[in-house]
């Protein structure tokens, strides 16, 4: 009997794309998009910063060469700025890197429901700064906060003296306790990364020689979390560096902790010299691209011999750079321990020793003893992290009266009347609509920025382009781009467009759309580089032996397996859209477009209805809790994969 089955072979396709036209076709668009909202305003700002112009009048920009940058240089308040954030930063970061590895030492072992252990602990990194901000606010009030009251009841603060935690001598601890409660668990994910890559073999051989405890955590445990406990340390020092929100939340409004955007924001759109604060605004950039070069150079030095994806503005094998290399680690040591003497004085210092005394003497202790010290850190630190959002749930279904008791109610009758009141008042209604226009808006420029950023990564994974490093490198940089930093250049392009044309972008879900999309673009970009980089070229060279064409061959071969991919990035793009609060609270008028500024808008004189506040920022929360439940096990692959790949 014949065979009958035949083998379709795809046809030879008519005027298929070249790879040229395949790269400028999935790439251009982001490139053009990023320049447009970027670039374009960056430079036009450049050119305002050497002259005398402010935004709110009608008179022309007038030269005044290099005086706004020798006025901001020589400003005391800018000064001071800068050496807050630099303190914020030495101490935030410092916190966030030993709590972070402490409890990724303490979840580095098998036990039950380590999975949902794990999802709670990585609960505050999902929410919103600005609800991150308004609970600490809440905990550290003077007069009614759960920690003064802890304090007073075992004796380390006179109940009729309380800590005013905004005022100047504690308002920076209050913003790093808050920063460093909801970022920990970003550096514990990586170093749990780390951690899950050492080889067991190697552990089982040290046991064979006898080896002690200490000599595998520094010999064994230290070289491979090394390299990823610094890649967590300059993405926590950029991010930091470039932090506005819980500092202008929980200070009222910067008054204690100005940063360096704080003062960005205020010289721009509040004191409206517009030629000033572009100066300030490429100072503070020129100091954004010195971090990002240092963390390229350092990716070399962690990756070894590999070739890096995006090129630093000077080589890392570059004479006076090895030497400069070779004098950071034991300079920035002592800056480092200078920095943290200075910003947390001799006993936060001994604080510091004495705990990392008691760790070391943990290595000495059996075994049994340890996994029970292990236990009840575990169990110690899941409250800490769980008690300030049980407060804020117990807050929102408390009355009003029972919120300012003290001592606080922890036996109350619990009332709905906070949330009834979202759904039935007229600006609970008006918050609804807020979070609608927030959902819309994030899942928009959610699928447009995966759209884009995928098309691009797959260009830059598959294609030799001219300039790759430099694009990578361009890429990432806006990636670091401080939110107020991009603010004052594109609310004058904004307010420029609707002049010269009649688009209103100012005050408008399009305008957030557009500047969402660029954020998410960037970040979408390089993540989804990592899990392109992942699929092996040999499929695609397949499919083209086969006649499919390029395109086609991507359809079939990398699209189903990258998929995982997009759907992790997809979360995080959205979480960083739907939390956001620059940029809704800036370009919004009065009466805000999303919902994290409308959060924060009961906040101002008089007394805080902290039931209400918690009720809504319950609501708003859900969406971030319901995607950390439902991505929980893609957590760690993609906060880590699109930074530690190497190719």
């Amino acid at each position: 009997m014949p065979n009958t089955d035949t083998v379709t072979t795809p046809a030879s396709p008519k005027k298929a794309l070249t790879d040229r036209a395949v790269a400028n076709l999935f790439l251009l668009p982001t490139i053009l998009l990023l320049v447009a909202m970027n670039i374009f305003p960056l430079f036009w700002s450049l050119g305002l910063s050497f002259t005398k112009f402010k935004a709110n009048a009608n008179k022309p920009a007038e030269w005044i060469a290099n005086a706004n940058y020798v006025e901001m240089m020589s400003r005391e308040q800018v000064w001071h700025s800068f050496t807050t954030t630099a303190a914020f930063v030495l101490l935030a970061v410092g916190l966030q890197l030993a709590v972070g590895f402490g409890l990724a030492i303490l979840l580095n072992r098998s036990f039950k429901l380590k999975g949902i252990v794990t999802t709670f602990f990585l609960l505050p990194m999902m929410l919103s700064s600005v609800v991150v901000g308004l609970f600490w606010r809440f905990l550290l009030d003077t007069n009614f906060g759960m920690i003064n009251w802890l304090l007073g009841s075992v004796g380390l603060m006179d109940p009729k003296n309380p800590i005013n935690w905004t005022d100047k001598d504690h308002a920076l601890w209050s913003v790093v306790i808050a920063d460093t409660w909801q970022w920990a668990p970003f550096v514990m994910l990586i170093a749990l990364a780390g951690l899950a890559s050492v080889p067991k073999t190697l552990y089982e051989a040290a046991s064979v020689d006898r080896a002690s405890e200490w000599f595998r955590f520094r010999f064994i445990t230290m070289p491979f979390i090394t390299p990823l406990l610094l890649i967590a340390l300059l993405f926590r020092t950029l991010d930091s560096f470039k932090m506005f929100d819980l500092a202008w939340i929980m200070t009222e409004r910067g008054a204690t902790v100005e940063t360096v955007s704080i003062q960005v924001f205020r010289e721009a759109l509040r004191n409206w010299n517009t030629g000033k604060a572009c100066a300030l605004a490429y100072i503070v950039l020129l100091v954004i691209i010195g971090l990002t070069n240092l963390y390229l150079m350092m990716m070399a030095r962690v990756r070894g011999e590999a070739k890096l994806d995006a090129a630093p503005l000077f080589a890392p094998e570059t004479p006076w750079l090895v030497g400069i290399q070779k004098a950071a680690t034991p300079t920035l040591g002592i800056l480092l321990l200078w920095g943290v003497f200075k910003a947390g004085g001799p006993l936060f210092v001994l604080g510091l020793a004495v705990l990392g005394g008691l760790i070391a003497a943990t290595f000495s202790i059996p075994q049994k003893v340890r996994s029970v010290l292990a236990t009840i850190g575990i169990a110690v630190a899941l409250f800490v992290y769980l008690f300030p959002l049980g407060w804020m749930i117990a807050t929102s279904l408390k009355q009003y009266t029972d919120v300012n008791a003290m001592p606080p109610k922890f036996a109350f009758t619990p009332t709905g009347a906070n949330y009834a009141a979202i759904f039935s008042s007229v600006d609970g209604k008006k918050f609804l609509g807020q979070m609608g226009n927030s959902l819309l808006v994030s899942v928009v420029s959610t699928l447009i920025a995966v759209f884009m950023g995928t098309l691009a990564a797959y260009t830059f994974s598959r294609f030799k382009i001219k300039a790759k490093g430099d694009a990578l490198f361009f890429i990432l940089s806006t990636r670091m781009l401080p939110p107020v930093v991009v603010l004052v250049p594109v609310y004058l392009m904004y307010q420029l467009i609707e002049q010269k044309t009649g688009i209103k972008l100012l005050n408008t879900l399009f305008g957030l759309g557009l500047l969402y999309t660029t954020v998410g673009v960037a970040f979408a970009t390089w993540l989804m580089k990592g899990f392109t980089d992942d699929v092996p070229p040999e499929y695609e060279e397949a499919a083209l032996l086969d006649r499919y064409s390029r395109l086609r061959a991507m359809q079939k071969t990398v699209l189903p397996l990258v998929i995982p991919g997009m759907a992790t990035t997809a979360v995080f793009v959205f979480l960083n859209a739907w939390n956001e609060y620059a940029f809704g609270y800036f370009l919004s008028g009065l009466e805000p477009l999303t919902a994290p500024p409308s959060i924060t808008a009961v906040i101002g004189g008089g007394s805080i209805p902290w039931n209400e506040v918690a009720a809504r920022a319950m609501v708003f929360l859900l969406p971030a809790a319901v995607f950390t439940f439902l991505m929980r096990n893609h957590l760690l692959r993609g906060m880590t994969f699109g930074a530690i790949k190497g190719r």
